[in-house]
């Protein structure tokens, strides 16, 4: 199994069990959707319904359309299964990106260590002869193999 990180809860919203979830998944928009499943404390369940509200997200899991019958998942951690995703061959996650080089016009950057997550978007550290932090990922990543190559 391999699981990934996907947001945490924190309270309920209303009387009819919806949970308030906050994430900065890439892919939330594939996770987000009915009969999704996802991991709260090691146990399986699935996503009955998904809406946007504010900066985050209000879900329902399991059909529990109860306040009383969500309040054990209040504040916890959101997981998710890799393969769940169903990801194209072409598709790959910003994490997956770790330890890639970065090329521009035939010059190695240098190497991803670390993707940064925060309101304006999603940046790569970068390594290397000097230290970069890019952003706009998918405005100018013209390849991706064992290597980024970026456009000049």
């Amino acid at each position: 199994m391999n699981r990934l990180y996907f947001g945490y809860t924190t309270m309920t919203h209303g009387i009819k069990g919806e949970l308030k979830c906050y994430t900065s998944f890439e892919q939330k928009e594939k996770v987000l959707t009915k009969k999704f499943p996802i991991y709260i404390n090691e146990t399986r369940h699935e996503i009955t319904s998904a809406r946007p509200h504010k900066n985050h997200y209000l879900i329902t899991i399991d059909n529990l359309k109860d306040i009383n019958l969500v309040e054990e998942y209040r504040n916890q951690k959101i997981y998710i299964e890799r393969d769940d995703l169903h990801l194209k061959e072409e598709e790959y996650l910003f994490s997956d990106l770790i330890g890639f080089s970065i090329i521009e016009i035939e010059e190695n950057l240098g190497i991803v260590k670390d993707i940064l997550y925060n309101k304006s978007g999603i940046y790569l550290e970068v390594f290397g002869e000097h230290g970069y932090i890019l952003r706009n990922l998918p405005l100018w990543m013209k390849k991706v193999d064992e290597n980024i190559f970026v456009d000049e």
